[in-house]
């Protein structure tokens, strides 16, 4: 992939040419037994392109409610603040960039702590989408740009950043650090082995402590089909991902969404959409996962959403993968996309199949590769 096709990946923000969505789950059928349930806390709604932050923090707050039975609102908006703090100071940007990985995500965590939105912006605590990124976004690039308080690189220190910052987002970051957790010490989540872990070790730990990111592996080309070696290998990840799942471990993904795939009727991503109307709003995006469904399980048959026993979710692993469910950051209640409760599906064909990706948002050029990049696995999986 070429880098100015990733940086308009990361970058993508669906809000310019798109407003956000909202997500839902699909109501299972009561004649099906069901899988698992993943604990997550409230959903929230980005404003701007930082789904990769809500997913970090919708990460450590299901680690946090299912180990320790609290459930808080970490803030997106410190960390949205350090990631704009690294960006300018020194620098000769002219313009943010709101995108990023799992890794830049883990590094803020790693160097920053966290905070509650409470702690940073009392009046967003409990508010479901931020006002104040939004605003700030619009007022540093203003800052940045020809004539700004920050235009020079020499203006761009420290302390004059810092202070533009706080202004921008109406946030006293030097309070917030004086209470943020330090990850060093921070417990929240539990080993392979069930030894209580900090934060850090998760992130950055050895092999039996961090958190991973592993590779979908993906084929390029419109007409390509996976080998063997390929598929098998596919299924491979696929099946590690989905026992984390089955052991609620919240596991993260990233893929491509194109909003022409988008079924508002089921809440549900379908390849088979796209393929009628052609290539749509298209961006790059990270969820965390809830759920899944498979068919083909012998002796069952198919398995829907839900909670069962440790028997039947080893049995669904046997399955074929019909669709994975995951908590998004577009909000809770969006009738303008179907969706009620802050959760979508990606059905098997959208995720694994080749889909046309444009080369920039202005461009008609596109190339053909696989939806799903990666997932995030705890280790042990």
């Amino acid at each position: 992939m070429s880098v100015s096709l990733r940086k308009w990946i990361l970058s993508t923000a669906f809000v310019a040419a798109l407003p956000l969505a909202g997500c839902s789950e699909t109501t299972p059928s009561a004649s099906n037994p069901l899988v698992t349930d993943v604990e997550h806390t409230i959903v929230k709604r980005q404003s701007i392109g930082n789904c990769w932050l809500y997913a970090q923090a919708t990460w450590l707050e299901s680690q946090i409610l299912q180990n320790q039975d609290q459930d808080v609102d970490v803030s997106e908006s410190y960390w949205t603040w350090w990631h704009w703090y690294d960006q300018i100071v020194g620098s000769s940007r002219t313009e943010l960039q709101t995108g990023g990985w799992w890794s830049t995500s883990a590094n803020i965590v790693l160097r920053h702590g966290f905070v509650l939105e409470a702690e940073f912006l009392s009046n967003e605590a409990g508010v479901e989408m931020s006002a104040a990124q939004k605003l700030a976004l619009a007022s540093i690039n203003a800052a940045l740009g020809a004539g700004g308080e920050l235009a020079t690189v020499q203006s761009r220190t420290p302390a004059r950043v810092r202070q533009l910052l706080d202004t921008a987002f109406g946030s006293n970051m030097a309070t917030a650090e004086a209470v943020a957790r330090n990850p060093a010490t921070f417990v929240a989540m539990k080993d392979r082995f069930g030894n209580a872990i900090s934060l850090q070790k998760a992130l950055a730990g050895n092999a039996n402590q961090r958190w991973t990111s592993v590779s979908y592996p993906r084929i390029y080309g419109e007409t390509a089909v996976a080998s063997a070696q390929t598929q098998a290998s596919r299924n491979a990840v696929m099946k590690r991902a989905l026992r984390a799942v089955n052991a609620r471990h919240p596991v993260v993904m990233s893929l491509m969404i194109d909003f022409n795939a988008l079924d508002i009727t089921d809440a549900t991503f379908k390849k088979s959409l796209v393929d009628e109307v052609g290539a749509g709003t298209q961006g790059g995006h990270m969820v965390v996962l809830e759920d899944y469904s498979v068919s083909n399980v012998p002796g069952i048959g198919a398995i829907g959403f839900g909670d069962v026993s440790d028997d039947l979710k080893a049995k669904a692993l046997t399955g074929k993968v019909e669709m994975l469910r995951a908590k998004n950051s577009w909000g809770k209640n969006r009738p303008d996309r179907g969706l009620t409760d802050g959760y979508t599906n990606f059905d098997r064909a959208y995720l694994t199949g080749q889909l046309a990706w444009k080369v920039s948002a202005e461009s008609e050029q596109v190339n053909y590769y696989t939806t799903l990049t990666d997932f995030v696995l705890p280790p042990g999986y």
